[in-house]
């Protein structure tokens, strides 16, 4: 499993303690990482669907980022 993409005031608090911490802070810089409004507006699609869709799975990724 890896780990998302993602654009919070808590990838500023983290500390990098090791090398793939460093790694991945210097992803965040790079990359168009996920916004809260990305998954706010993913959420509201689904609440809006209708009832005959059955929504099983959704992967939010960035484009950037490799599955």
């Amino acid at each position: 499993m890896s780990a998302l993409l993602i654009g919070t005031p808590l990838a500023g608090r983290v500390a990098v303690v090791t090398d793939a911490g460093k790694l991945m802070a210097d992803l965040i810089d790079q990359v168009d990482v996920l916004q809260s409004s990305d998954i706010a507006e993913t959420v509201a699609f689904m609440a809006a669907v209708p009832r005959h869709v059955n929504l099983t799975e959704i992967t939010i990724l960035p484009t950037a980022q490799a599955i």
